[in-house]
């Protein structure tokens, strides 16, 4: 199968290494930087290379690999539906839940696959989870919390395009990695998060950049940060269960911390990503016992196994039911609750519904 890669950054990088390992042809990689992206389609040897996003949507491309930043997936994913290509989009969707809800829609209509790559679903250990979660055993879930944690954010720290609100939209950590737990949570349970009471953190929004680095203070050019480096939410599920996250890129020494704990009203499990393989599971003055499951390289892996996932719908144009991978309707929800939280914020934490 022809596909075209659109972005050949860190994460454009990952989908073609895996696409390729798949046995799938990149046949086109899209680029706005004309050395970077042949630079790129040279290392993978991809036969074209285009600064053209249209580029990528001639007849013999099946499917196309969205891996730029998140404001400008809408405008991108429409024509690749427009044009009859399936959509593999990296998180978030889109800022807009009205505009998610739209490509939903339009992909549905089309009979196109559009999928969203939430690879953390693949770990071996959160297959094991949602089971135990949907076991009458654990009974019906009461609350839900956790984090995730990252330190890459903390000052110094590179300027990307991470902080230019014209392409990461208005929001960073919610978006950037608060996506990944609000569609693990979905995912396992089967629960919408139905509002949100939210607080921003935006740290040291006036910051100095001297060669390409961002500090606190000193010299060096001016420059305003506006997105929040830390987040907390308050939830409230479909089922009336109640939960809270603490989403952070300025936390040291957090590689990727996302951690999860669900308690039922016989059980509770957790889980964390820096420690992929080990699944938690508690029971009222029995202690916790805790599964091992072997998997692979772990990040590398999950791509592949989503890919794998998505590739099986995409080569029979129809969405099997007994799929894993994050489809377009997931993107629209994961939307909606990280549009919630950013409105909250901005009115004191008042509660905001997911629509």
């Amino acid at each position: 199968m022809k596909v075209a890669i659109i972005g050949t950054g860190l994460i454009g990088n990952t989908h073609v290494q895996t696409l390729q390992a798949l046995g799938h042809e990149v046949a086109v990689a899209v680029n706005r930087s004309q050395e970077r992206g042949e630079a790129f389609a040279k290392q993978w040897n991809i036969p074209r290379f285009s600064i053209t996003f249209t580029d990528a949507l001639s007849d013999d491309i099946e499917a196309v690999h969205i891996c730029t930043p998140p404001a400008l997936h809408y405008d991108m994913i429409k024509a690749a539906l427009l044009a009859d290509k399936h959509v593999v989009c990296e998180k978030p969707m889109c800022i807009e839940p009205d505009r998610a809800k739209e490509l939903t829609k339009l992909a549905q209509e089309k009979g196109l696959i559009g999928a969203v790559v939430f690879n953390v679903r693949f770990h071996e250990a959160s297959q094991h989870a949602k089971a135990k979660l949907a076991d009458p055993a654990f009974g019906p879930v009461r609350l839900i919390h956790g984090s995730y944690l990252q330190e890459f954010h903390a000052l110094p720290d590179a300027y990307s395009w991470r902080y230019q609100p014209e392409l990461a939209g208005p929001m960073r950590a919610v978006t950037e990695i608060g996506s990944h737990w609000i569609d693990l949570v979905r995912y396992w349970t089967g629960l919408e998060i139905e509002a949100v009471s939210a607080q921003f953190g935006a740290f040291d929004p006036e910051r100095k950049l001297r060669e390409g680095m961002m500090h606190r203070g000193g010299e060096g050019q001016e420059l305003s940060v506006s997105s929040e480096d830390v987040a907390t939410l308050s939830l409230r599920f479909s089922n009336g269960a109640i939960g809270n996250v603490v989403l952070s890129e300025v936390s040291h020494g957090r590689g990727n911390r996302l951690q999860l704990e669900i308690s039922g009203t016989q059980q509770s499990l957790w889980w964390n990503n820096e420690h992929p393989y080990q699944l938690h599971l508690g029971k009222k003055f029995q202690g916790y016992q805790t599964f091992t499951f072997p998997f692979g390289d772990g990040f590398g892996q999950t791509f592949r196994a989503c890919f794998q996932d998505i590739y099986r719908d995409i080569e029979t144009g129809t969405t099997s039911p007994d799929h894993i991978y994050a489809n377009f309707e997931d993107g629209y929800r994961n939307a909606a609750v990280c549009m919630a939280a950013m409105r909250s914020a901005g009115e004191e934490g008042r509660w905001m519904e997911c629509v």
